[in-house]
């Protein structure tokens, strides 16, 4: 009776170390990279035609950032005229009209009103205007703030106290407005004042 539990206890420690050695074996060929190969990189079709395969993934070209139209528009930052911090890359998802633009330039006093009326249906519409201000060229903070508030400028005013956004895009005329689309690329540069209907018609063409 004896020898028969004794054999018994041998079959099932057999047993067991037989499952240990079998899943060690196992583990080790997925470690390995034995399992069967991938496909390749295209597969053949029925009359000898390569397919593309559909796990190949595609990457998206970089976007040059820079100053044309079709650039990729250089991030910024910069003060408000109410204290706050304004970065451009936070609005992205937004239609933007950048505009550069300063108190004492008359093609710019000649274009806020038109700005000032398309501002009033557009920032509906999820479109943005950031009036930068070239600070640096003005008198004062305060004859801004006065100026803009006669002006009746409800869209915010970024102070550009050292001129440092106007350089870094290449600024040679004011007022100068780049249009930038929801995924930050520049679909538009006009240099000059622009009229409410030159405002629709450019911010329709980035969309």
């Amino acid at each position: 009776m004896r020898n028969v539990k004794n054999i018994a206890a041998i079959l099932v420690l057999l047993a067991l170390i037989g499952g240990v050695l079998y899943g060690t074996l196992s583990g080790s060929k997925e470690a390995d990279g034995t399992q069967p190969p991938s496909t390749s990189a295209t597969s053949t079709s029925m009359n000898g035609q390569a397919l593309p395969n559909s796990g190949e993934k595609t990457t998206t070209p970089q976007v040059e950032i820079g100053v044309k139209e079709g650039n990729k528009a250089p991030d910024f930052s910069l003060e408000t005229l109410d204290g706050k911090t304004m970065r451009l890359s936070d609005l992205q998802g937004k239609t933007v009209i950048m505009n550069i633009w300063a108190t004492w330039c008359p093609p710019c006093r000649k274009e806020i009103p038109d700005m000032v009326a398309f501002y009033e249906k557009a920032q509906k519409e999820n479109i943005e205007i950031l009036a930068v201000n070239l600070t640096e060229t003005e008198s004062s903070i305060p004859n801004v703030k006065r100026f803009v508030e006669g002006m009746k400028m409800n869209f915010p005013i970024l102070l550009d106290k050292k001129s440092n956004v106007a350089h870094q895009y290449e600024t040679t005329i004011i007022p100068s407005s780049f249009v930038i689309d929801s995924n930050g690329i520049i679909r538009k540069v006009v240099l000059g004042p622009m009229t409410k209907e030159k405002m629709q018609e450019v911010v329709k063409s980035a969309k």
